[in-house]
């Protein structure tokens, strides 16, 4: 059934019908309390009075809901209002305000192979995570039905589109065969509006008569073909076990379908299709599609950072003990693996410090009181706004410069620790290593450090005699001692304010300070949290008010502040975002906190 757009479902504003898909029909929508513009799913109602699909529909959508990654669409929650149940993503638009995915972006067009190379990197590098999100093997996450009309562009630039990929778990969500049918199901409803199209309405048979008609059923016919061609063999021969192996099939798939616009079938002349190309592109393509799931890859990314090949999938083997993994520095860090939890202190490698000195930062000075966090018109991980008391602390008011962190890898002599964790992944950085020596990009000293992980802003903030803040301090300091702002600027950011929705970094304090004197609260680079996350800590948090340090134990670690290219809604005062400590990327910094002398 749809819906009259203009109408309220619950707490969303229906703007726009974007379509229909396997899941139902799916709307553009606004929050009506947050303003936040989202995806609106709705279920179908022969699907919303299954019990059993119900059930296993609220399950993976908080599944779904915990995964965050850059490339990847974020799912919101799910809601049962009017007697329809509904789900809310993230809903990827272009610079346009349009919905654009893939296939329509390259529509009568062949990319270059620098667009094709863009693509590919961002799109392993999502797959990579969630197939690794739960530690990989039996219990990976995965898409499933991986296809052009599923990743969306959410932005152009000169070297390619940015993208992200939609509708992961849905498969899980409806069932793999399902996802086929309703797709089928989806395609015939709409050839049925067209009465070109469509034998009964007409009376007699009809074959498109008009260019228009022509070009619509050819799309339609494209749309489901291409269901098909990016199903793995066994996905065809009705094997779903493996979801994972089906996406790297289907990834190779798409590197081929981008770089000659048709699909990997027969045999294939290398020299004549694969020569001149600035990426090995046959070996990807031929250990992704290979025909035994076994002999696909693991991983996707590191054919982008080597030319050595990527191993074959091993058989997976039970843990039967637990896995630790440490931290470099000396510190109590939270270990998670299958069987139990617990914590081991470490300490780092001695090095010598061949005279090699901190530069240190200005700090603010915030007294000892009782704060608020949260917000009860935030996203759910957010809820309840609640107050916190927080002990005396000092904070340094800019971010980390590259200009300061390069001095520690001076010190170090090395991007990574006797432990082999990242402490910055320099591709990501405007920090660069040549003939043994690090040295930052020309114009770039006094840009925030990008590409750091937790565990290399923990080290540097041990470093200079620090800390990292806690999530509570960190909101604090963010708020500026205003009472109930939505941004450190109060209720609404200009982006004269702060750096958010653009190409890149800007130098620290370039914008103006809040209430407390602190710079870049908002924008610029995401800044790493001590603490770590769980999605309803706030929920029992707020029964435990003083000096809160976070939950003991989790999976990621704690980002806040939003990003150089974050939309607004990123930069309020509230907003939590979190990614595994060892995660790096072009957008993530730290700035260092300290217990008030």
């Amino acid at each position: 059934m749809r819906l009259e757009e203009g109408r309220t479902l619950g707490d969303w504003l229906l703007l726009k019908h974007l379509g229909q898909g396997p899941l139902g029909h799916v709307y553009f929508a606004e929050h009506r309390f947050t303003k936040k513009k989202g995806a609106l799913k709705i279920l179908p109602e022969e699907l919303s009075a299954d019990r059993a699909f119900l059930a296993r529909f609220e399950e993976e959508v908080i599944q779904a809901s915990t995964i965050e990654h850059p490339g990847i669409t974020k799912t919101f929650n799910a809601s049962f209002v009017d007697g329809l149940y509904f789900v809310s993503t993230e809903c990827v638009v272009d610079a346009q305000q349009e919905t654009r995915n893939l296939a329509q972006f390259l529509a009568g067009r062949r990319p270059t192979q620098q667009e094709v190379l863009k693509v590919a990197e961002q799109v392993a590098a999502a797959l990579d995570h969630v197939h690794n999100y739960r530690g990989g093997g039996k219990d990976a996450l995965a898409h499933g039905n991986l296809k052009p009309n599923n990743i969306m562009i959410a932005e152009s630039t000169p070297s390619g589109p940015m993208v992200k990929i939609a509708d992961f778990g849905l498969f899980r969500m409806i069932g793999c065969g399902n996802v086929l049918l309703r797709s089928y199901k989806a395609a015939v409803e709409q050839l049925a509006v067209h009465d070109s199209f469509l034998t009964a309405r007409v009376g007699t048979d009809r074959y498109p008569t008009s260019a228009a008609e022509t070009q619509h059923y050819e799309d339609l016919l494209a749309s489901l073909a291409q269901n098909l061609h990016f199903l793995s063999p066994e996905q065809r021969q009705g094997n779903w076990s493996d979801p994972v192996a089906a996406d790297i099939w289907a990834f190779g798939v798409l590197l081929f379908w981008m770089l000659f616009g048709s699909y990997p079938e027969g045999a294939w002349d290398s020299e004549e299709r694969f020569g001149g190309g600035i990426v090995d592109w046959e070996t990807i393509i031929r250990s992704c599609v290979a025909l035994d799931p076994a002999k696909r890859p693991l991983r996707l990314l590191p054919f982008f950072h080597t030319a050595k090949a990527v191993p074959s999938r091993p058989p997976i083997v039970e843990a039967t003990a637990p896995q630790k993994i440490p931290s470099i520095f000396a510190q109590s860090v939270v270990i998670q693996d299958a069987s139990d939890r617990q914590i081991k202190e470490y300490a780092p490698e001695k090095r010598d410090p061949k005279g090699v000195v901190p530069l240190l930062s200005e700090v603010s000075h915030i007294q000892e009181g009782v704060y608020y966090r949260g917000s009860n018109q935030g996203c759910r991980d957010e809820i309840p706004r609640h107050p916190v008391r927080i002990g005396s602390f000092c904070i340094d008011v800019h971010p980390v410069t590259n200009e300061q962190f390069v001095r520690f890898l001076d010190f170090l002599g090395d991007e990574k620790d006797h432990q082999n964790h990242d402490i910055i992944r320099l591709k990501d950085s405007r920090i660069k290593r040549t003939s043994g020596r690090f040295t930052i990009e020309r114009g770039y000293g006094k840009h925030p450090v990008v590409g750091v992980t937790w565990y290399g802003a923990m080290g540097y903030c041990k470093w200079v005699g620090k800390r990292l803040p806690t999530e509570a301090e960190w909101e604090v300091a963010c708020c500026g001692g205003l009472e109930h702002p939505t941004y450190p600027t109060g209720e609404d950011i200009e982006k004269t304010q702060a750096n958010f929705f653009s190409s890149d970094t800007t130098a620290v304090m370039s914008y103006p300070p809040n209430g407390f004197g602190n710079y870049d609260m908002a924008g610029n680079v995401y800044e790493w949290c001590s603490d770590w996350y769980e999605y309803n800590y706030y929920e029992y948090s707020a029964q435990e008010p003083d000096f809160p340090k976070g939950p003991i134990q989790g999976v990621y670690r704690v980002l806040r502040g939003g990003c150089w290219k974050s939309l607004k809604e990123d930069l309020r005062c509230s907003k939590r975002h979190r990614n595994n400590p060892g995660a790096a990327n072009g957008t993530y910094g730290f700035r260092c906190a300290q217990d008030a002398p």
